[in-house]
């Protein structure tokens, strides 16, 4: 195992953004099973940047009409998941299991959503590829980010069944969409920043 890109695996998963807010909602409001679920789908997003930057399509990252259209799109979808949050937010805990598929979608979704996820694959992890050691270094990265999921997983689970009531269920669903609400307007702010640059 490569010690630096198991770290930074870790780290870019575990630091506040998108994918692992979702986690750690979908783990409170609906259980530890359904979060795996979603999580399997951003996996499978950051399989799809890892592989892109892999096989020479970093500059693809770099593009400014690919960073406008994702941008603008991954805006509005995470604007739908704020409001789908703010207007469940008073809902029972645990109340259904969610479609593994619809799961499993909104984790692709979110995390292919977000040009910035491919920047940073293309340019951070860039200068700490040895194209000889190809599947160890994919390894290193892919269990780090997969620890912090997990990780994020267990420990939301054991504090929301200790700690967690309706009440305080509310606020950190209200919180969540705000946080959203955020993150979604950064991203079409992004886009139109990148639309100037094309016009």
């Amino acid at each position: 195992m490569i010690p630096e890109l198991f770290f930074i695996g870790f780290i870019a998963a575990i630091t506040p953004g998108p994918d692992i807010l979702l986690i750690i909602h979908t783990t409170i409001n609906n259980s530890s099973k359904s979060a795996f679920k979603l999580t399997s789908g951003i996996l499978t997003g950051n399989i799809f940047m890892i592989v892109v930057m892999f096989f020479g399509f970093s500059s693809l990252g770099e593009s400014r009409y690919f960073q406008f259209i994702v941008s603008f799109l991954g805006g509005f979808y995470l604007l739908y998941i704020a409001r789908s949050i703010f207007f469940n937010r008073k809902k029972e805990l645990n109340a259904e299991e969610i479609n593994i598929s619809n799961l499993y979608k909104k984790g692709l979704y979110v995390n292919l959503s977000n040009p910035k996820a491919i920047i940073f694959f293309s340019a951070v992890l860039a200068p700490f590829i040895d194209k000889n050691s190809l599947v160890l270094n994919l390894l290193s990265l892919f269990i780090g980010i997969v620890l912090a999921f997990s990780t994020a997983i267990f420990v939301t689970d054991y504090f929301k069944q200790s700690m967690l009531n309706p009440k305080a269920s509310v606020i950190i669903n209200t919180v969540s969409s705000i946080i959203f609400f955020v993150f979604s307007i950064e991203l079409l702010r992004y886009s139109y920043a990148k639309l100037l640059e094309l016009i």
